[in-house]
């Protein structure tokens, strides 16, 4: 996701907050750092690879409803991540099997999103947020592959998609001069995911492979603000 899309959620996100009617309504920005993992797919006959772990950055907007108290709208973004395969050695337990290098073939992810949380009161300061949202991903693949020493091509895919994630927040607000910030951590999961059909070479990965590549679970911790 570029930065300019972010800006306009952005833009968009204070619109609506600057027309509620009701100035006791919470209102939060918040940024997080979230940790995802691409899903393991097969490469070749028997053998799998997965990309590593990736930190992504991104920004959310919440905004209390004002007919249903401690219900909010949300709305953000996550920035692009990326982190490479790890599969380098041969391409079967056969004796003699090429050797293939995928290392430097990069997985990047982001994703804007859409959707509506419900904050539990936990205390005086702390908040249990159960939340659910629609992201709109994107996935690319990209990177070259080499195979016994020679380069057998490049890998250029990407595909966008849209799926259901469910959410779960716990965070702490404190004073801090005029100001009211937050920490807090979450965990997210998708109960949708694509399974590879067909085995394809990586240097020809088709949309459907590439889509099971993409992760269905994340964890985050965040810092912002009421305002």
């Amino acid at each position: 996701m570029k930065i300019p899309t972010i800006l306009v959620t952005a833009l968009a996100a204070g619109s609506l907050c600057a027309q509620a009617p009701d100035k006791e309504l919470d209102k939060r920005i918040q940024v997080f750092g979230e940790m995802i993992r691409p899903a393991a797919f097969t490469i070749f006959p028997g053998v799998q690879d997965q990309a590593q772990r990736s930190w992504g950055v991104g920004v959310r907007f919440m905004g209390e409803i004002a007919s249903s108290r401690n219900w909010y709208y949300e709305i953000g973004g996550k920035l692009d991540s990326s982190s490479n395969l790890t599969f380098d050695g041969p391409t079967s337990a056969l004796p003699g099997a090429p050797v293939a290098d995928l290392t430097d073939v990069k997985i990047t992810s982001s994703y804007w999103s859409v959707g509506a949380g419900y904050l539990i009161p936990v205390g005086n300061a702390v908040a249990l947020g159960l939340h659910l949202e629609g992201r709109g991903e994107a996935l690319t693949a990209q990177g070259a592959v080499f195979q016994a020493g020679a380069m057998l091509g490049n890998v250029d895919a990407s595909t966008t998609y849209l799926r259901p994630w469910a959410r779960v927040s716990l965070d702490a607000s404190f004073h801090l001069g005029s100001t009211r910030p937050f920490i807090g951590v979450d965990v997210a999961a998708t109960p949708l995911k694509t399974s590879q059909q067909v085995l394809v070479s990586p240097v020809n990965m088709d949309n459907r492979t590439l889509r099971s590549l993409a992760p269905t679970a994340s964890a985050a911790f965040y810092a912002g603000l009421h305002f």
